[in-house]
């Protein structure tokens, strides 16, 4: 052993140490490689339009579903079609946004279209409100409605109302119907019920 030290040159490095620093000088300059850097691709699309400035807030009427954000991201559709019904400086027709959240419906689109169909409510449209009522209301079992949009009795109670409003007669039987719900649920002790039922008072 002694020999073997005694031939090997001074200055001389073990072979396991340079099979280390070679290992380590590819490791990192395989992580140099491969962490991303400042460069952005051009592949990606551009913004959609902001809407114009309204009486009606952006924040109010595209504010996340229950505060999910994703509500936001699914709603780029109805914010970019009410663009560009805005692009003439008019405000946008009720009856226009209806029949287009109807077509967004059709296609699945279901939060598009909860925007599109809550925009044309506030601005007078009848059915829209009284659609808005049926995907809040508890009594009612859409599929494509998502669930988040669901099981909301105040807000069913607010569109239909405004629905009975615009002299939509189905929204005011809506109306009746889930107040005996309501009646009958608080009789048995719903302490759920019996609070929504002080939004008839």
């Amino acid at each position: 052993m002694d020999e073997e030290t005694g031939t090997r040159k001074a200055g001389q490095i073990p072979i396991r140490y340079i099979v280390i620093m070679v290992a380590i000088a590819i490791v990192t300059g395989l992580a140099v490689w491969l962490v991303p850097g400042d460069r952005q691709t051009t592949d990606q699309p551009p913004p959609l339009p902001e809407l114009p400035a309204t009486q009606m807030t952006d924040a109010d009427l595209f504010r996340s579903v229950e505060g999910d954000p994703a509500a936001i991201l699914e709603g780029n559709r109805a914010r970019a079609f009410i663009a560009s019904l805005r692009d003439d400086g008019a405000e946008p027709d009720p009856n226009t946004v209806f029949v287009e959240a109807l077509r967004l419906q059709g296609d699945g689109y279901a939060i598009d279209a909860y925007l599109l169909f809550r925009f044309a409510a506030r601005h007078g449209h009848g059915q829209a409100a009284l659609l808005l009522g049926k995907q809040a209301d508890p009594a009612f079992r859409d599929e494509d409605v998502p669930g988040l949009l669901k099981d909301q009795p105040e807000q069913a109670f607010k569109w239909y109302s405004l629905a009975a409003e615009e002299g939509i007669d189905e929204a005011a039987a809506q109306l009746l119907a889930m107040r005996k719900r309501l009646e009958d649920s608080a009789s048995k002790g719903d302490e759920r019920a019996q609070r929504l039922l002080l939004l008839w008072d």
